[in-house]
């Protein structure tokens, strides 16, 4: 993939990354609310399989998703800046423009994709 194709990239990676940070860090200052214990005199948060909040765990997950999602557009946008962008990383073979298109931070080719697992 040539460099200004790559560049044409960087708006939508740029957007995705500062929506992911805000995500981000809502996600933690919720879960630092939920785990704190009510009346709890310490600052400490309480450790997650002492709350009895339903919904603490899927908080979790979904937090871990998004700050693994947040790490993909940083390495997509590094990428980008060292000119690899749009190539696999594993094969090397170039990413076609539909699947960037749907997942603009992905670092695999459909095929290496499907051999590391879940898609990114």
């Amino acid at each position: 993939m040539e460099r200004h194709q790559q560049a044409a990239y960087k708006p939508r990676l740029l957007e995705l990354r500062r929506r992911l940070m805000r995500e981000v860090n809502m996600a933690e200052e919720a879960l630092r609310e939920d785990l704190m214990a009510p009346g709890e005199v310490s600052t400490m948060p309480t450790h997650p399989a002492d709350v009895a909040n339903e919904g603490v765990d899927e908080e979790i997950s979904i937090a871990q998703n998004e700050e693994r999602m947040l790490e993909d557009v940083e390495a997509a946008l590094e990428r980008i800046e060292d000119g690899t962008y749009g190539n696999c990383q594993n094969c090397g073979r170039e990413i076609p423009k539909r699947r960037l298109q749907a997942l603009p931070h992905t670092p695999w080719c459909i095929g290496c994709a499907r051999q590391h697992g879940p898609p990114t």
